[in-house]
């Protein structure tokens, strides 16, 4: 009986193993988007502020409305950046959190197999010194 249990469980183990694997690999696939989004939204930064630093000869009024239309298209690349970067950190967070989760419960059927490996052992000893005390008490009928 607690074989076939024990068999289960080791089976559930598996699956449970699997799944914590499984959420591991999207957590590590969140984070390096995260790393990357974080990288997009860093160079958009750097670009911005050399434009923004930029020291050009501005000759005519059309040079100044383009450089303003570069540094707002700039400004706004950093924002759609910073909310890509936003999302991404979400998303590393959720799969961080799921991760977390899938490990606690295979933590938790480890311990449960554990234990019950534990209760076996003990009923397989306890059955094994009951044996003793009867071949003992037979042999001190026979003697």
């Amino acid at each position: 009986m607690k074989t076939k249990q024990m068999k289960t469980i080791g089976r559930l183990i598996e699956m449970k193993r699997r799944a914590a694997e499984s959420a591991e690999l999207a957590h590590v696939a969140a984070h390096a988007r995260s790393v990357a989004a974080d990288r997009v939204r860093s160079d958009a930064e750097r670009a911005w502020l050399a434009a923004v630093d930029a020291n050009e000869h501005i000759g005519v009024v059309f040079e100044l409305e383009f450089r303003d239309l570069q540094i707002r298209g700039l400004r706004r690349a950093i924002e759609q950046a910073e909310h890509q970067y936003a999302v991404a950190r979400a998303a590393e967070a959720v799969a961080r959190e799921t991760m977390t989760e899938a490990r606690i419960e295979l933590r938790r059927f480890e311990t449960w197999l554990e234990k019950t490996t534990r209760e076996h052992d003990a009923e397989l000893r306890q059955r094994e010194r009951i044996a003793e005390d009867e071949v003992a008490a037979r042999s001190q009928r026979a003697g």
